[in-house]
């Protein structure tokens, strides 16, 4: 992360004093030195506005490039689920896809039992109506025999 600008001209400031005590140079050093820290010090403000500003502009920037980066990311994983999906559905199309293949195998059977039970039921019915059709007939040979001897008495 950069430091703030006024950090910096702080540890300038220092880095000069301990070179000025190493070389131990001429007053003119000391005074230039001197002079160069209070011009900085009245200058801050403006040097601070700049610095904010061009920081500001550093971080516009690097947001305007993660907004691209996460835009160009998106539209990635969009095109490749997109992809993946198209994929799947080939697949089940063409009638290889496991999700698809174990419902439809689970249906089937279920389907053949439901055929089955169907069948049997209908032989049932249709059994029944057998049943009900005989006892009709029964029913009416014996009303047409007990009708004409309770007739003839």
């Amino acid at each position: 992360m950069p430091v703030h600008s006024r950090e910096k001209k702080e540890n300038n400031h220092d880095e000069m004093e301990v070179d000025y005590g190493e070389n131990e140079g001429s007053s003119s050093e000391e005074e230039e030195t001197e002079s160069s820290s209070v011009s900085e010090e009245g200058d801050s403000s403006e040097m601070d506005d700049e610095d904010c500003e061009r920081r500001r502009m550093e971080c516009l920037d690097e947001m305007s490039n993660l907004e691209k980066q996460f835009t160009d990311l998106k539209d990635q994983l969009y095109k490749e689920r997109l992809s993946q999906v198209d994929a799947k559905l080939q697949e089940v199309i063409a009638g290889k896809a496991p999700e698809y293949l174990e419902p439809l195998a689970a249906l089937q059977e279920n389907m053949q039992i439901r055929t089955k039970v169907a069948g049997i039921y209908r032989e049932l019915c249709l059994e029944s109506v057998k049943n009900k059709y005989e006892c009709e007939i029964q029913a009416s040979r014996q009303h047409c025999e007990v009708v004409p001897a309770i007739l003839h008495r």
